[in-house]
């Protein structure tokens, strides 16, 4: 994990046992039913006029359910992505935000400012429809309101 991004290497120390080549205790008892793969997922991004719709989670919701078919996770680590010098203050503000964001498609803090989505439960599928269903609305909403 390494080989790519800090961000992915740290996910794997807090949910990998390097040493036995298995998932750290933890990491194993916080799932339903941990067998199968991991999805990290490293990053998304949205340009500035398309944040605060609702947006990014309903993207990330759809290409999480697309690619985790016999994933036991996903798992990421919040914080802003789009390249920007932070302060150590901003990054916090920033990854508490993104967590808050996640949580509303089913992830949970569990270690060291790592999230998880467990895939084996029905309750992050439930809310990924409620995002779906919430930006159709606001959709609607806008297209009523342009209307010639």
């Amino acid at each position: 994990m390494d080989s790519y991004t800090g961000d992915v290497s740290r996910i794997g120390e807090v949910v990998l046992d390097v040493a036995d080549g298995r998932w750290e205790p933890a990491f194993e008892a916080a799932l339903a039913h941990p067998v199968g793969d991991l999805l990290v997922m490293d990053r998304v991004i949205l340009e500035p006029p398309w944040r605060g719709l609702g947006l990014g989670s309903v993207l990330a919701g759809a290409a999480i359910r697309r690619l985790s078919q016999d994933c036991v996770a996903v798992a990421c680590e919040p914080g802003s992505a789009d390249g920007r010098e932070l302060t150590e203050e901003q990054h916090r503000e920033a990854a508490a935000k993104l967590g808050r964001v996640w949580e509303r498609i089913g992830f949970e803090p569990f270690q060291e400012g790592v999230h998880i989505l467990d895939c084996h439960l029905q309750r992050p599928q439930d809310l990924l429809a409620e995002r779906q269903e919430e930006f159709n609305a606001l959709c609607r909403a806008w297209r009523d309101h342009h209307r010639p």
